[in-house]
């Protein structure tokens, strides 16, 4: 089961934009120890293109940046963590979730730790299920990023 590629979100666009002039970078996002990709018995839930999900989340919190103007290899630099993947495309019954954990370091030695949890309709079958938790993915990464860059300590790591 793999979702759609990552696509680009209007609320972080917006939310960045209040850092025009800054240059960052997300440098690299490491995975947690556990993950359990298995969604039933359909199989692993994987990233577009190949990618791990960290690398996924990596590549849409610098597609987000790129998109906002901010992104420079000169300048700030992220180093984070998915500190916890956790997904299920059963709970109560036909409902989903995906429980994302993330910390983000800077090179000016601020740091900030969040949780995102995205709910979403599953499906009761298998298939429809897993497909949706997939599919469900993309948005999650967007609430993430949400998460972090409209949190004051955001610009704490940045400047």
């Amino acid at each position: 089961m793999t979702p759609a590629r990552y696509s680009m979100s209007i609320d972080n666009n917006q939310a960045l934009k209040k850092f025009d002039g800054s240059k960052i970078k997300l440098a690299s996002l490491s995975a947690p120890a556990t993950f359990d990709a298995n969604c039933r018995l359909m199989g692993p839930i994987q990233a577009s293109d190949g990618m791990t999900i960290p690398q996924f989340v990596e590549k849409a919190f610098n597609d987000e940046l790129k998109f906002a103007g901010v992104y420079s290899d000169q300048g700030v630099s992220l180093t984070g963590s998915l500190n916890r993947i956790e997904f299920s495309s059963s709970s109560g019954l036909t409902n989903g979730y995906w429980n994302l954990g993330m910390e983000l370091k800077s090179s000016n030695g601020k740091s900030m730790s969040f949780d995102n949890r995205y709910d979403f309709k599953s499906g009761f079958d298998a298939i429809t299920a897993c497909n949706q938790t997939a599919q469900a993915l993309g948005p999650a990464v967007q609430d993430l990023i949400k998460k972090a860059v409209t949190n004051p300590q955001f610009a704490e790591l940045i400047h």
